[in-house]
């Protein structure tokens, strides 16, 4: 990962583990990555600097002028020398952009199954948040025909996440956006609420799983996440009383763990 790189190249191996490790092969969702990871060579760098790169075919015009596509997998492996950080953007195009931070090496590689280390995409709905190991506010969504998906909240990571049972992938949300839809469904004016992204985590508690729904159903409408085909169910919108937010707030203490560091 040089200043003097020629491209283009094939992954190195370090590269191609980390890459294929946060892409799990036994996630249905993820296999297309997986072929394009396997197949496609580095053509040149991304525009984020060191340890951002782009996969394609070899003599693909390349575009980084157009806002940067959505992370579709994170993750994070812990050595003796440091952590190393490991994105994949969603697919645009006929590119794909990783990143790939941190004092990566060979020896990274060689201890990588037992390094401590966490990924996104190995989340299911019944393990506590991959980042810290805290509770998580599952809220249930189904479309009309079934189809069962996991909107998941971790309040002391401030991450959000949609997890799709049928692909087995878990979304990543850009919290900002969809707090912005939040805040538009609730008819929120006051700037001092509706601008501060941070209170989606901080008043989590006093939105009902109807009103959540309703935010990542509109939101998907107009900036696609999960590709569905038919329209999510959204419940009658309930009343969260003060018994509810204090049972929330007592079960998110009694299974807090210490976040790593």
């Amino acid at each position: 990962m040089g200043h003097e790189e020629i491209f283009p190249r094939e992954l190195t191996e370090l590269e191609r583990a980390l890459l294929l490790w946060v892409l799990p092969i036994d996630r249905s969702g993820y296999a297309e990555y997986r072929r394009l990871v396997e197949g496609w060579k580095v053509v040149g760098k991304g525009r984020r600097g060191e340890g951002n790169y782009i996969l394609a075919e070899p003599g693909q015009t390349l575009d980084i002028e157009s806002p940067l596509p959505q992370a579709l997998a994170h993750g994070f492996v812990k050595s003796a020398e440091g952590g190393v950080t490991i994105s994949v953007c969603e697919r645009f195009g006929d590119q794909l952009e990783f990143e790939i931070t941190g004092p990566a090496s060979d020896i990274v590689f060689q201890g990588l199954e037992s390094c401590y280390r966490w990924t996104f995409s190995e989340w299911l709905p019944s393990r506590t948040c991959p980042a810290c190991g805290g509770p998580v506010r599952k809220v249930e969504m189904k479309t009309g025909s079934g189809r069962s998906l996991i909107l998941a909240f971790c309040v002391t990571d401030r991450r959000l996440w949609v997890y799709d049972q049928q692909t087995g992938i878990n979304h990543l949300m850009p919290v900002t956006g969809y707090y912005n839809e939040l805040m538009l469904q609730k008819r929120v004016q006051d700037p001092k609420i509706a601008l501060n992204s941070k209170r989606l985590f901080m008043d989590l508690d006093t939105y009902g799983d109807s009103a959540l729904t309703r935010a990542f159903s509109s939101y998907n409408r107009m900036r696609t996440k999960v590709l569905l085909g038919e329209s999510l169910v959204v419940p009658t919108e309930e009343t969260v009383n003060w018994f509810t937010r204090a049972a929330r707030w007592l079960l998110r203490g009694r299974k807090q763990r210490p976040r790593w560091s």
